[in-house]
């Protein structure tokens, strides 16, 4: 039987959310990763639109962005692979850490990361064209430049946006830092769950995380205004407990091809 597709933006972090979890539930799969702007063309040859990843493609059925993936896969779960847990009052923590760390935090992440790294090309070049197709290589290689506009544009990108987004990243470290204050071992509960997943892909990048598939950048290679952010972001409590999870909870192959 053939395996599923994932079709992706390559560098996304819900995109390696979802990878994730297709590994965590022992769902095997081949990836179909394309480079920011080109991503856009592949989902609407599928017919869905442009922020409809990462897309889950197998056979007639089509299931776009984490949000869906996840309860698809989930019920198909045996319990010891279940992350959302059974009581509904933990489930709710896990639904509140995870939209935190994705849809406030993990904004923020992106809008602070590409404004900074889009800047230098060979910093960011692995990150968007790693095994993406030939042809997408050779445009962006050619017209990095306004590829860079498209996305300044698209994202409402400027110096003022990048530095409220680093305030908000730093408040995100900070309200996990609390969390994890007492010692845990998971966000919620004394298992892994998807509030922890969430947490290590969405903001992993501020980190570096080792493990991470999405092709971070060398960190030797980033200004030292970056450098200087992630060393700091790596040591506090969030960004040792986002380490420990892909440690413990990531395989470690790069993408599945």
């Amino acid at each position: 039987m053939a395996k599923p597709y994932l079709i992706t933006l390559l560098p996304s972090a819900d995109v390696d959310l979802g990878r994730w979890l297709l590994q965590h539930y022992q769902q095997g799969y081949i990836e179909r990763p394309h480079a920011p702007v080109f991503h856009v063309l592949a989902l609407k040859w599928y017919g869905f639109g442009k922020d409809d990843y990462p897309l889950l493609v197998d056979g007639d059925t089509k299931t776009p962005t984490v949000d869906k993936i996840l309860p698809l896969l989930e019920a198909q779960a045996p319990d010891e692979l279940k992350l959302i847990p059974s009581d509904p009052a933990l489930a709710a923590e896990v639904e509140a850490h995870q939209k935190f760390a994705r849809s406030t935090t993990g904004h923020a992440v992106v809008l602070w990361s590409y404004f900074n790294l889009l800047k230098y090309k060979r910093v960011v070049w692995p990150s968007l064209t790693t095994h993406v197709p030939w042809y997408e290589k050779m445009i962006c290689f050619l017209a990095f430049g306004l590829i860079r506009d498209l996305m300044y544009k698209g994202l409402g990108l400027n110096k003022t946006v990048s530095d409220q987004a680093l305030q908000t990243i730093y408040e995100g470290f900070d309200h996990f830092d609390k969390v994890l204050a007492d010692g845990r071992d998971y966000l919620v509960g004394d298992r892994l769950t998807f509030a922890d997943l969430a947490l290590a892909s969405g903001m992993g990048p501020l980190i570096l995380a080792q493990g991470y598939h999405g092709m971070l950048p060398n960190h030797a290679m980033c200004p030292p205004y970056m450098q200087k952010v992630y060393a700091e972001l790596r040591q506090r409590p969030t960004g040792l407990f986002i380490q420990k999870i892909y440690d413990r909870h990531r395989a470690p192959a790069l993408l599945s091809l």
